[in-house]
Order: structure tokens, then C-alpha cells, then sequence
């Protein structure tokens, strides 16, 4: 997996495309980065999930950790343009309940500005 960072027209906001699957071979890597993000100071992250094609249950375990560490930091993460595999993934396991998903980028962008 690759971890690219992705413009985001709204400043503050961070973009990041999570690029091949998050699995044991990937998620420390995923998390090492989102912390680091963190300690800089950003707090509003969109994932870009468009080329993620695979999320194991520890690559689920990595994102819902992520969400919880941003949230107790006073951030938020958006989750946006799932690939339908992974949307699957997320809602078999409920965590569409969770995390704030959007079809969009630009949306959950939008929806992160809102809350800055």
C-alpha cells in the first residue's frame, strides 16, 4: 500500500489516498503516519479510500483506532469514495455507523470545514 498526499482546496484539511490494501503488512505504517499528522497539529483528515482495495480486520482495527484518536484530539476523519469491496467490508462490520463516510472528496472536505 501507498500512502499519497491528496489536495484539499480547504485549508487546515489534510488529504491522504490510501492506494492497494491495509493489512498486516501495511497498517503500521498507516498508523505511524496518521500520528504523525496528529502530533503536527492537523486534526481534520479526509481519506481518500477510491484505491483502496482491501481493508483485513486489523487494517479496519488501524482505521477505527485512527478515528478514535483524532476524535479524543478534538479532530475528525471523513472517509470519502469507498471502493464498493471495501464499502462492503465497512458495513458488514458496521462501522458505517462510526465513521463519517461521504461519496466525495470535495464533500468531506466541505463536511470538515464545517466543524473547524
Amino acid at each position: 500500500m501507498q500512502i499519497r498526499d491528496r489536495p484539499i482546496d480547504v485549508a487546515g484539511i489534510r488529504g491522504l489516498v490510501l492506494d492497494g490494501g491495509l493489512d498486516h503488512t501495511t497498517t503500521k505504517e498507516f498508523v505511524a503516519r496518521m500520528d504523525a499528522l496528529l502530533a503536527e497539529g492537523v486534526k481534520f483528515v479526509v481519506l481518500d479510500l477510491s484505491r483502496l482495495t482491501y481493508a483485513s480486520s486489523l487494517g479496519l482495527g488501524a482505521l477505527l483506532r485512527a478515528h478514535r484518536h483524532y476524535a479524543a484530539a478534538g479532530g475528525r476523519i471523513a472517509f470519502a469514495d469507498l471502493h464498493s469491496a471495501v464499502a462492503r467490508i465497512l458495513h458488514l462490520a458496521r462501522l458505517e455507523q462510526v465513521f463519517d463516510l461521504f461519496p466525495t472528496v470535495e464533500e468531506a472536505a466541505r463536511d470538515l470545514a464545517e466543524d473547524m
